[in-house]
């Protein structure tokens, strides 16, 4: 599977390109939002795993850019940031996961396995802290 990556750090772009390479090709690490668009438009990658906060354009407003124009494009949510009402939202944005950056290391591979077979994640530490109010088991919507 092919899988683009953005993080405005470089270090922890490193670190999530070495995690996503254990499930997939790395085709494209991108430091800013307006690179995920161009990149993963020009690239169609499967899976794009973002942070919320990024230069110019936020994660969710990427999220529900990719949902608009590339469908078929899973998206994963990759941040420092735990609280329920960003889960929520990020859901609601087009995101199929919600990695917690401090549990990446164990979190990141499955979150990408569980949006490519069409099912959300959220870590497991962020449920088990209460972080997280619900497990979304289906597709989300924004009707």
């Amino acid at each position: 599977m092919r899988i683009l990556l953005a993080d405005d750090h470089p270090h922890v772009l490193a670190n999530l390109c070495r995690l996503a390479e254990e499930v997939g090709e790395v085709v494209a690490a991108v430091a800013d939002a307006r690179a995920v668009v161009r990149e993963s438009l020009r690239l169609r990658p499967e899976v794009v795993v973002l942070d919320l906060s990024m230069p110019e354009l936020s994660g969710l407003e990427v999220a529900r850019g990719l949902r608009r124009n590339l469908p078929e494009t899973k998206v994963i949510i990759c941040t420092v940031h735990m609280s329920p009402k960003l889960i929520a939202e990020s859901f609601s944005a087009g995101a199929g996961g919600f990695v917690w950056k401090q549990s990446a290391h164990e979190d990141l591979a499955p979150a990408i396995r569980a949006a490519l077979a069409g099912e959300t994640f959220v870590s497991p530490s962020l449920r088990s802290e209460g972080k997280a109010e619900t497990r979304h088991d289906g597709p989300t919507n924004d009707a």
